[in-house]
């Protein structure tokens, strides 16, 4: 998975509208996939479906956790 760019992640964590949503459309399809729950229908198959109120309250937490992001210092040896 590639990851969020240092800068979009500083705009998101001062609530940057266009940020915050590029960081949940990059966790997006993530999100998704673990949000799936098992659907029969009449003909005892089963379809994978996206559970709405699992992903509501990933979306939730994600949201959270933008917000409590704590930034630090690279240690001194760190080459990016």
């Amino acid at each position: 998975m590639k990851r969020v760019p240092f800068a979009i992640i500083q705009a998101a964590k001062k609530f940057d509208t266009e940020a915050v949503e590029f960081v949940f459309r990059h966790f997006e399809g993530f999100i998704a996939s673990q949000c799936l729950i098992e659907c029969a229908d009449g003909s005892e198959t089963t379809h994978p479906l996206v559970d709405d109120d699992l992903y509501y309250q990933a979306q939730i937490a994600l949201f959270r956790a933008i917000a409590g992001f704590q930034f630090r210092e690279p240690p001194n040896d760190f080459m990016p």
